[in-house]
């Protein structure tokens, strides 16, 4: 085996060229798989860090009409609470980014409440000073809190005499009683936890505001758990019909809820990156194929003088298993290479994406795949030189074996090159069709010269909401007269992150009681006047608030078409009075009509919208975007005026600027993650086949040499030359078009679920793809076909 393995060396040493090749291709297909397994790893695979995690499980309400799921309600969570026996332990929690000011200096945090099951559930133990007490889950008890690792290490300074310090939220100081260790973030990127208890008073079914996990119970299966919950549902709903009917409980593990909304981008990424290498391991096997032809004599003569089979295909895998551990090497630096760059076009809100990078795990995975990839791409060749006719071989007398089974083999990897090559290319077509007209829809409203300051006023209870209103009262006309702003507004969530949504009745219908789930529903938006005008949103009827709609006004509200469409479809709904079921505010008259905006997401159709006057709902103004119109091209110049402004009316307020072009960006990042990723590995694949076309013409234009000059110096001209080389090439890359167009139905099934106004079968993609796939081989071809037309047939022909 040793002398295998020398052998090997000198062999690979002897023929740089070939080595750096092969090394590079497999390098890249393998590098590739080792990065996105980073990722795969990092969010889908490895378990979350909590004791015990297989047992922790998200319980969602799922609404069977829709089936879309959602958070529970207060009375909802003590029922299941108290008559679950599938549980030892559940919890609610609810976080929100806010306000917290440390040493006087007010900056965003998010800070989670959380019942007193909530850190023994996780198994969770500070990893300095202690967890917040049972007293202090109490009404009344004791304000302390927990922090996390990173928020002591950055806004703490990493001191541990932090523990008894005092940071203030909600005009509320509390005592920080505890360190949570650093694998510990959940929910996502908490920085604060403090004890909190969920007020059973509270009666209402309507209002879905906390999350719920749960620690199954010794011997109880999630399916056993599901079961119950379905029974505890069906006993809710015929209690509660108005508000719990058609209303189930779903039960998910805790790392499936996680991972549910990028799973599938994942998968199908993985699953194109394994395509490539196949392609790339195809690639390689055609190199050592056409490099067995070139040692066919070598190898008869080996045989001759007693070499078994066995010894040959040893002597050749060991070839394929160096090659593959120098690319195994390689592969390591393209991985990293390609991790930083997947961690830097993640999409927003990708789960765990901090534990993404090279570790024992991933390099296990890069040696088991260079393992693998060496069988793939050096058995089969090394299998067909050893079954080399001895007598034939000899015969050769120097020249390279031709034809039979070794041609039948490399044709076969060429077809297997370029039907892969079609699939993944016409995948990627797909997703930038889809992609370029998500890019084009309308918004209804224009992005450009956008600045977005978000803002939190702290107030102390509900009662203290008014001051907030006074806040962002006094600071419109202040940000106005700042040199370069055109128009200026505030609005309780910008388009892609509004906040709240629920059911709204119109006077003299059928009230909230009566309609119960079946109430038609409404995103709810409260904002200043100006927010319109500010975001280039034309009003179709009526008019906007005005500061005249203040608190003591007669309450008003302003609507979208979609709304209009939806409950007035033959009236004009101004004069008309709609309630919403937001903060529980009487009926409000309708004074404006709006054209719409998608509000949710670029790729959702405009929603049914509610606006309503910032003064008429101080429990909604207390946490606002303010939204700056700019006459500068870069919104951004202005960020600085404007947070000085926005702090200097009160340094407790916490300031974030972007803009809204970004926030939008965010709002796709996942559609772009996938597209780029995909639409790069095509490329990959396609330049990958393609060579491999380049490579199997080059070589039987070498192998040909003789029979090219013979039918030229039989008068064949050199256009024919060309064309009958051509062909060659053509031929093959035709079947596997084919092959590959036909392949491309089933992965543009799959696919139909991530298009956005765009067909499965879009036509463009399914005719282009293929005409250049057949046009970038011809040029592939191209070369080696001029080369077979010099060929000078008094050199050929002396050879014979």
């Amino acid at each position: 085996m040793l002398n295998d393995l020398r052998y090997a060396v000198r062999l690979l040493v002897k023929n740089p060229g070939f080595t750096l090749i092969a090394t590079f291709v497999l390098a890249l297909g393998i590098g590739a798989n080792t990065a996105i397994f980073s990722v795969v790893d990092a969010v889908l695979l490895r378990p979350l860090p909590y004791a015990d995690q297989d047992r922790i499980v998200s319980i969602q309400n799922l609404w069977r009409n829709s089936g879309q799921r959602g958070q529970a309600s207060a009375p909802d969570f003590h029922d299941w609470h108290d008559q679950a026996k599938s549980f030892d332990t559940m919890a609610a929690y609810v976080g929100q980014q806010t306000s917290v000011i440390v040493d006087g200096a007010a900056d965003y945090a998010v800070v989670s409440r959380a019942t007193s099951e909530f850190f023994p559930l996780f198994g969770v133990h500070a990893a300095l000073g202690r967890l917040p007490s049972d007293d202090e889950h109490r009404s009344g008890g004791p304000l302390t809190v927990v922090v996390s690792h990173a928020f002591w290490t950055t806004r703490l300074g990493g001191d541990r005499a932090a523990i008894g310090r005092t940071l203030r939220f909600a005009q509320r100081v509390y005592t920080i009683v505890g360190v949570l260790p650093p694998e510990f973030r959940f929910p996502t990127n908490t920085d604060v936890w403090t004890a909190w208890w969920v007020f059973p008073e509270t009666s209402s079914r309507s209002a879905h505001n906390y999350e719920v996990v749960g620690h199954l119970a010794p011997g109880v299966t999630l399916e056993q758990a599901q079961t119950e919950m379905e029974t505890i549902a069906s006993r809710l709903e015929r209690a509660f019909p108005g508000t719990n009917e058609n209303k189930g409980i779903v039960v998910t593990r805790l790392l499936d809820r996680t991972v549910r909304d990028i799973r599938s981008t994942l998968t199908l990424i993985f699953g194109v990156v394994i395509v490539v290498l196949l392609i790339a391991c195809a690639n390689v096997s055609n190199l050592l194929l056409a490099r067995a032809s070139s040692r066919a004599r070598e190898l008869g003569i080996r045989a001759a003088l007693g070499a078994s089979r066995t010894r040959v295909v040893r002597q050749l895998v060991t070839e394929s298993v160096l090659l593959a551990v120098l690319a195994g090497a390689a592969s390591v630096l393209v991985a990293a290479w390609g991790i930083r760059g997947l961690v830097a076009v993640a999409p927003a809100g990708l789960p765990r994406v901090a534990d993404v990078h090279v570790d024992l795990r991933v390099l296990a995975f890069a040696s088991s795949v260079s393992l693998v990839a060496s069988l793939v791409f050096g058995l089969a060749p090394a299998l067909h030189a050893s079954r080399s006719d001895l007598n034939e071989v000899i015969k050769q007398s120097g020249r390279t074996m031709t034809g039979g089974s070794s041609g039948r083999l490399r044709a076969a990897l060429i077809v297997f090159e370029t039907a892969a090559a079609v699939v993944l290319v016409i995948g990627a077509g797909l997703l930038i069709r889809s992609f370029a007209a998500l890019n084009a829809v309308d918004l209804g409203f224009r992005t450009e010269r956008l600045l977005v300051a978000d803002t939190a006023v702290p107030v102390a209870n509900n009662a203290a909401a008014p001051q907030a209103v006074r806040f962002y009262h006094a600071l419109m006309p202040d940000l106005a007269a700042v040199p370069g702003v055109e128009a200026v507004s505030a609005v309780m969530g910008v388009p892609t992150r509004t906040r709240s949504n629920g059911g709204y009745a119109i006077e003299g219908g059928l009230t909230f009681e009566q309609m119960g789930i079946r109430s038609p529903q409404a995103i709810f938006t409260i904002n200043t006047p100006g927010y319109f005008s500010t975001l280039r949103v034309p009003i179709v009827e009526g008019r906007d608030f005005t500061d005249a709609d203040g608190p003591d006004a007669p309450l008003v509200s302003v609507i979208n078409e979609a709304l209009a469409r939806q409950s007035f479809p033959n009236e004009d709904p101004i004069g008309h009075r709609i309630k919403s079921g937001y903060d529980g505010t009487d009926f409000m008259t309708i004074v404006g009509v709006v054209a719409n905006m998608r509000s949710s997401s670029p790729s959702e159709p405009p929603k049914p919208q509610i606006f309503m006057p910032f003064q008429q709902h101080p429990l909604g103004s207390t946490s606002l975007s303010v939204v700056v119109r700019t006459a500068v091209a870069d919104p951004l110049t202005l960020a600085a005026t404007v947070s000085q402004r926005i702090r200097a009316l009160n340094s407790d307020v916490p300031v974030r600027t972007s803009t809204m072009d970004a926030t939008i960006e965010r709002a796709v990042s996942t559609q772009r993650f996938r597209t780029m990723l995909l639409g790069l590995f095509a490329t990959v694949a396609l330049l990958l086949a393609m060579a491999g076309v380049y490579g199997i013409v080059s070589f039987t234009v070498s192998q040909r040499t003789n029979e090219l000059g013979l039918r030229m110096a039989l008068g064949a001209q050199p256009r024919e030359i060309v064309a009958l080389t051509l062909a060659s090439g053509l031929r093959l890359t035709a079947i596997g078009v084919a092959v590959g167009w036909i392949a491309s139905l089933g992965l543009a099934r799959l696919l139909s679920s991530m298009l956005f106004a765009t067909s499965e079968r879009d036509p463009l993609i399914f005719v282009a793809v293929p005409a250049v796939l057949v046009t970038v081989a011809a040029l592939a071809s191209m070369a080696p076909a001029l080369r077979a037309a010099r060929v000078d047939p008094v050199v050929a022909l002396r050879t014979e």
